[in-house]
């Protein structure tokens, strides 16, 4: 479980009365809080004070909050961003996940479920700092491929991550096949099976071009 002490959130939305019982409600739970009512000024704040999580509405005068998340995910991948909409809208609450936002609030909403969700964005957060440095930027290639419309980013990544761990071994093992199958725990036939399978999709996209 996070410690909310060592935590700042960040709070980003145009109605003053949503920002009073949010920031007043995280602070109970002794959460540094932070607050705004406009993107831009968002932007300014996170780059100055860095805070661990952004909590914003969707509908704002000016930049909107889809807008900021967007500009979030540009400069701050790893920044958590919660979504406030007033609607408790299916699709619309698909689109915020899809835009990379890490989940989203319906208003009304209740204040123990928004410390309960700041408090797993902020493990969340701390769980992927624990990656090693390589895994950190596979999952950021992978969430920015997805946030841009690939929705086989994982399958593409699993696919050539399987390659090159095939090639490792037949490299390791001076391209003998036997060796290379028992260094990746695999029978020899499955290996063949698989190097059978790229020579063909390789000589199928020659064949397009």
């Amino acid at each position: 479980m996070s410690n909310a002490s060592n935590s700042t959130v960040l709070i980003v939305d145009d109605d003053s009365s949503i920002r009073w019982v949010l920031a007043r409600a995280l602070s109970n739970a002794q959460f540094k809080v932070l607050s705004c009512d406009n993107g831009k000024q968002a932007m300014e704040i996170i780059r100055q004070d860095k805070p661990q999580l952004v909590i914003t509405d969707i509908q704002m005068s000016g930049m909107s909050g889809l807008e900021l998340l967007k500009s979030i995910n540009q400069e701050w991948p790893d920044l958590p961003v919660i979504m406030i909409t007033a609607y408790a809208d299916t699709d619309l609450a698909t689109k915020t996940h899809e835009l990379g936002a890490f989940d989203y609030l319906p208003k009304p909403f209740d204040i123990n479920h928004v410390i309960k969700l700041c408090q797993r964005a902020m493990d969340s957060q701390r769980e992927r700092h624990d990656l090693p440095l390589w895994l950190q930027q596979i999952e950021k290639k992978i969430d920015s491929d997805y946030h841009q419309g690939n929705n086989q980013a994982l399958i593409e990544m699993q696919q050539e991550f399987e390659r090159f761990i095939v090639e490792s071994a037949l490299r390791l093992s001076q391209g003998h096949k036997q060796k290379a199958a028992k260094i990746l725990g695999w029978g020899r036939n499955t290996l063949t099976r698989k190097l059978n399978y790229w020579q063909h999709d390789t000589a199928s996209d020659t064949k397009e071009e």
